[in-house]
C-alpha cells in the first residue's frame, strides 16, 4: 500500500507578489520562488506553496497529500469514491492531481521526484 502524510498546504491568489509580501511584512516568512505563478513558502512550520496560476487556483486553501505512489493514490481516490478535479501533471518537484473527496473538500496529491 502506498503512504500517505499530510505535509503541505498552498494557498491561492489571484495576486502572487502581493500576497508574498503581505506574509513576508507580517510573519517573516521566506520563500523560494518557481516562476512568476508559483512561490514555495519556507519557515511557516509546514511545507508550503503560493499560487497564482488561474489554471491551478481554488476558492479556498488546499491540503497537500504527500505519496510515493501518485497511480495508486489516483486509483485508491476513485475507488472510495472521490472525483479527480485535475488529472496528474508535472509540476517543479514533481507529479500531483487535484480531487475532491465526497463532502466537497478539495485536496491535492503529490508525488515528490527525489
Amino acid at each position: 500500500m502506498a503512504n500517505y502524510t499530510i505535509d503541505y498546504f498552498e494557498l491561492p491568489s489571484s495576486d502572487g507578489e502581493g500576497s508574498r509580501a503581505f506574509f513576508e511584512n507580517a510573519f517573516g516568512w521566506e520563500y523560494l520562488s518557481y516562476g512568476p505563478t508559483y512561490t514555495e513558502i519556507r519557515e511557516a512550520g509546514v511545507l508550503g506553496g503560493i499560487n497564482s496560476d488561474s489554471a491551478d487556483r481554488t476558492a479556498y486553501p488546499v491540503i497537500g497529500v504527500r505519496t510515493d505512489d501518485i497511480d495508486a493514490a489516483e486509483q485508491a481516490i476513485l475507488t472510495a469514491g472521490g472525483i479527480i478535479t485535475r488529472p496528474t501533471y508535472e509540476f517543479p518537484g514533481g507529479k500531483r492531481l487535484h480531487f475532491r473527496e465526497p463532502g466537497g473538500a478539495e485536496l491535492l496529491v503529490y508525488q515528490p521526484t527525489d
